[in-house]
Formats: structure tokens, sequence, C-alpha cells
């Protein structure tokens, strides 16, 4: 076999790409896609999350809560801010969130329709206290109220939908001066 300097190049440079390419392929997804310090979630509980924001703000001509990267906000904002008996509360309340769902559906709230999601998530915080626990109430206006801010803070909303202006008002330098002061 004549190997040339070509094909040893090459076969060089496909040997590393694939080296580089094979751990991001074998990640492991029941790990959160973010490194969390104080809430231990698996990746099925952070597709929850994901899929709850995306049904109370979904993709319309403008992006949903997915893209506006709303679950990693949300994430991010219960683990460094939250204290742990929030944290707890908030862990709580998604997990009876997803036995809630499973039962109510009968399937997973993932595996769900977008009509069968948004009924269930206005049936349960529309509802008056009947036959819903307090602890799947108080998750869902959190992830609510989490999801609205993290839309609201997201760079898409803040570029595009609502410029930001650090400094309200503009500066108008070159302004002729009508009369004088002096005399």
């Amino acid at each position: 076999m004549n190997t040339t300097r070509r094909n040893a190049i090459k076969q060089c440079f496909i040997i590393t790409v694939g080296t580089a390419l094979v751990p991001a392929c074998m990640q492991d997804k029941t790990k959160p896609s973010i490194v969390l310090k104080n809430v231990n979630l698996q990746g099925k509980e952070e597709e929850l999350l994901a899929e709850i924001s995306e049904t109370i703000i979904p993709p319309t001509a403008t992006p949903g809560a997915i893209n506006a990267l709303v679950p990693i906000f949300i994430l991010r904002v219960v683990d460094d801010l939250y204290t742990p008996e929030e944290q707890q509360q908030f862990v709580k309340g998604m997990k009876a969130f997803d036995k809630f769902a499973r039962d109510k559906l009968e399937i997973s709230f993932i595996a769900a329709g977008l009509p069968q999601r948004e009924e269930l998530l206005t049936g349960i915080l529309d509802s008056n206290g009947k036959d819903i626990p307090e602890n799947i109430k108080s998750f869902l206006k959190t992830m609510k109220k989490l999801t609205v801010q993290g839309y609201m803070s997201s760079k898409h909303y803040l570029t595009k939908v609502r410029v930001y202006e650090l400094v309200p008002g503009r500066f108008h330098g070159c302004i002729p001066v009508a009369t004088s002061i002096r005399k």
C-alpha cells in the first residue's frame, strides 16, 4: 500500500476530529445541561421544565421559551437565588406536577400535545382549590413567573421586541443657541 503525505495528513485529521466528536455523541442525557450547585435534577426533569415553559410561551413569529433559553434561566435562578427550603419546595412541586399530569393525561406531560398541555395548565392555574394540591399550584405559579421574567430578559426580547436603552434620552450636541446670555 502506497501511503502519500496527503493521505497520512487526511487520516490524522479524521482521527483527530473523531476523537473530539465521540465524547459529544456519548453525552449522558440524564444530566442537566448546566452545572447546578444546590439543586439535584435529572435530564428528564430539565426537559419537563423546558416543556412547561414552552407551553406558557410557545413559538409564534417570535421564538418560544426554549429558543430564548428560558429553562436555563429558571434553573440558574432556582439554584443561585432561592433558599434551600424554596429549592426543595420547587423540586417537590415539580415531581408532584409530573405525577399529577401523568394521572390526568394518562401519558407524560412531555409526550402530550400542546392543546392537552394548555388545558392542563390553565385548569390548574385557574382552579379555586378544587382537588389540586397546593404544592402543584405553587410550583406552576413560580414557573409562570420565572418563565415570563426569563423571556422578558432574553436577548431576543431586549433587542427585537422592546429595545433596551442603557441611558434613556438622547444627547444632542450640535444645537444652535438662539440668544446669548452675555450683555
